[in-house]
């Protein structure tokens, strides 16, 4: 089994650092109702750390979760 990724990594990472209820999202969608674009937007502590698209809104966030790790990591590390 692979280690989790996205959001589950994201939460997973900001719970060992005891940052969870630290985190929120902005999601918003745009295009037709059939073929939506969806954007979300990671927040913590209300300060924006990345945002992600996709076709559907769990992969937006799970590719803005992907980007804001790689940030954290490195700025908490």
């Amino acid at each position: 089994m692979s280690p989790p990724t996205g959001s589950i990594a994201l939460n997973n990472f900001l719970q060992s650092k005891g940052k969870l209820s630290s985190l929120s999202w902005v999601d918003t969608s745009s295009g037709p109702a059939h073929e939506p674009e969806w954007t979300s937007v990671c927040k913590i502590d209300g300060n924006v750390i990345s945002s992600g698209k996709g076709t559907h809104k769990h992969l937006s966030r799970d590719d803005a979760a992907d980007q804001a790790l790689v940030i954290l990591t490195a700025e908490w590390s």
